[in-house]
């Protein structure tokens, strides 16, 4: 009944808040140990292994920092405010590493809507990411008004997403076949539908992501995706 499905759901999210908690506290504290330790090992052994260690545990703790992130952006509520979605590509842009790749951008000089700017930020950096640090010479970003809101399209020419991330993005879900190398396309599919956004990728010749953002002052921001 109505009462017992309550109750299942509440402690369903007691049972995710507790597992949330005691596995961001270990993780962090046993990953702190384990570096510290490796540390001392690199210093005193010849050797790549250390090394190695260090590269894996540091990429570990990205992955907790990444998930305690979308955590919290996901339980917040919205502020949606004027954004320039130009400023917000360019900061996002002078953040990330992209030496030795060519971005080429055909932007705006603004481009204002009116939605939750934080979102907005993790939604896209993913994919800026990615395509920065997947392609094999050049990323492209445009900016392109559309349906009473904004497109960003990003290419790269890349190998491409692999065809078991995409389906479990389409599928919502991830199996032991079916699952991606990390938290990065979650993020941008959960920060897209948290904007009332659409999603939409082309993997034929390298990667071509479009994200349609809608403008929440427009009439018929509501409107299908182009």
């Amino acid at each position: 009944d109505l009462e017992q499905f309550i109750t299942e759901k509440k402690l369903r999210e007691q049972r995710l808040e507790v597992f949330n908690r005691v596995l961001r506290h270990n993780l962090r504290n046993r990953l702190d140990v384990i570096n510290s330790h490796t540390e001392q090992l690199a210093e005193e052994t010849d050797g790549d292994h250390a090394e190695a260690v260090l590269s894996a545990t540091d990429r570990l703790a990205e992955v907790g920092t990444r998930a305690r992130r979308i955590d919290r952006l996901m339980t917040r509520d919205p502020e949606r405010t004027a954004v320039d979605l130009t400023a917000v590509l360019r900061d996002l842009l002078a953040e990330i590493d992209s030496e030795g790749v060519a971005v080429e951008t055909d932007v705006p000089s603004s481009a204002t809507l009116r939605t939750d700017e934080e979102t907005l930020r993790a939604a896209l950096v993913s994919p800026l990411e990615n395509a920065i640090t997947y392609t094999d010479s050049t990323v492209t970003i445009r900016v392109e008004p559309a349906d009473g809101g904004y497109a960003v399209i990003i290419d790269d020419d890349g190998p491409g997403i692999p065809a078991t991330e995409l389906d479990s993005l389409a599928a919502g879900t991830e199996t032991d076949l079916r699952h991606s190398r990390g938290l990065g396309l979650w993020q941008l599919k959960w920060g897209v539908d948290a904007l009332d956004g659409k999603l939409s990728f082309e993997n034929d010749a390298g990667t071509t992501v479009r994200v349609w953002l809608p403008d929440a002052d427009a009439d018929g921001s509501d409107g299908d995706a182009p």
